[in-house]
């Protein structure tokens, strides 16, 4: 009841700061700079109106520029506009960024960058833990727990399933994954599922506005970059930047860690190939940040949260 009534509290506080202009007026004080965070648009997480909502809302508030540009002021030790400085980045290179996402953007005049793995690109698969998500709902009670007795994850269910693959090396998950399309070999993706996970296409990247989006790397295909030996690490790095150099003809000098998984290691070895990388670390960008570790503040569905986010990234 209490923590009930603390989260009834804190959405009301959020909205009265939100309708008043307090959210905004918080996180411009100081002159600060942010970088937002996004994955999927158009689902049930973020619908189109909320997310063409959020953005009308930072256009309005925010000065918008692409992350180089932001991190390149931050390099210069250029202070900060008064309206405060954001960057707009979506992972995963989603078929629904373009879709939804690069609409909005193109009319308000918006930059972004889209981090995207050409290997899911060339191969049109589901990035793994999305597909395995899918599967998972399919399968009876019964046969979720047969299937904890064969994979023996550190927790049951699907968010267990899922959480424990993430922690595996790259041959350990691709054999439960196989376990899982064995026990699924029906499995036919919904209308909404292939909206919400199918990836976008080279054609697509290749029409966008690069004045206005810029293309960054998120690995080959999207494995838990900090379960890998050095090797496949550097062939992530490496095969990812070139592939999408050669695919769009432009440099890429950005880097997204896969579900933000990173450690001192990978971090060292994305800066030997990468000018900078997000993390998936809440919070603002300082002028002390490190740049293969840049923290962003979580979008929301709900403006007055993602608003309040802004000055309090971590709510």
């Amino acid at each position: 009841m209490q923590t009930l009534t603390r989260a009834r509290l804190s959405r009301g506080v959020q909205q009265i700061a939100f309708q008043t202009g307090l959210s905004a007026r918080l996180a411009r004080r100081g002159r600060f700079r942010a970088v937002v965070m996004l994955h999927g648009v158009g689902g049930t997480d973020l619908p189109k109106p909320d997310f063409e909502r959020a953005m009308r809302w930072i256009a309005a508030e925010f000065r918008v520029l692409g992350l180089n540009e932001l991190l390149s002021r931050v390099g210069e030790r250029r202070v900060p506009e008064p309206r405060g400085e954001v960057a707009l980045t979506f992972d995963d290179g989603l078929r629904n960024h373009i879709e939804q996402a690069y609409p909005v953007l193109h009319e308000l005049g918006l930059a972004a960058t889209f981090f995207v793995c050409p290997g899911l690109i060339e191969s049109r698969r589901w990035l793994w833990n999305h597909e395995i998500r899918a599967r998972l709902s399919r399968v009876s009670a019964g046969q979720l727990i047969a299937l904890a007795q064969t994979l023996r994850p550190t927790s049951p269910g699907i968010d267990g399933i899922v959480a424990w693959m993430k922690t595996l090396g790259l041959e350990q998950r691709h054999a439960a994954e196989a376990r899982i399309r064995e026990v699924t070999a029906d499995f036919v993706p919904t209308a909404a599922e292939r909206e919400g996970y199918d990836p976008l296409k080279w054609d697509d990247l290749r029409r966008l506005d690069p004045s206005l989006i810029t293309i960054g790397s998120h690995t080959v295909d999207h494995p838990i970059l900090s379960t890998l030996e050095d090797e496949q690490i550097e062939f992530e790095l490496r095969r990812s930047r070139a592939w999408l150099e050669e695919a769009v003809g432009r440099p890429v000098d950005l880097f997204c860690y896969p579900n933000g998984s990173q450690d001192m290691r990978v971090r060292h070895m994305a800066a030997q190939t990468y000018r900078a990388a997000v993390s998936t670390v809440e919070g603002r960008v300082t002028p002390h940040l490190d740049w293969h570790a840049i923290p962003r503040v979580p979008i929301a569905a709900h403006l007055p949260l993602f608003a309040w986010r802004m000055h309090r990234p971590g709510a």
